[in-house]
């Protein structure tokens, strides 16, 4: 019974949580490469938006993006963006 009870609250608590994104980028090396810059997994429950990490993923997204093509005038096609999920190859 107490193994039931434990395993109950874990889910609870996992219901709750801010899905984790991440923040990826391409290479100007290989276009086909993916490289990881950054994960999001805040726990910030108490402002109580499942979109806290995606919104901040993407709004670093967004940032790096323009930042990219005011600095290389677009000579470098560098694209950052944001997936669902820890990192992955």
């Amino acid at each position: 019974m107490l193994v039931l009870m434990m395993s109950l609250l874990v889910l609870v608590a996992c219901s709750d949580a801010t899905p984790t994104y991440t923040l990826y980028r391409d290479s100007a090396l290989d276009p086909n490469l993916r490289v990881h810059w950054a994960t999001f997994d805040g726990k910030e429950r108490e402002l109580e938006s499942h979109d806290f990490n995606q919104e901040n993923c993407n709004h670093a997204a967004d940032l790096l993006n323009k930042n990219v093509r005011v600095l290389n005038d677009g000579a470098t096609p560098i694209r950052y963006w944001c997936e669902s999920g820890e990192f992955r190859n």
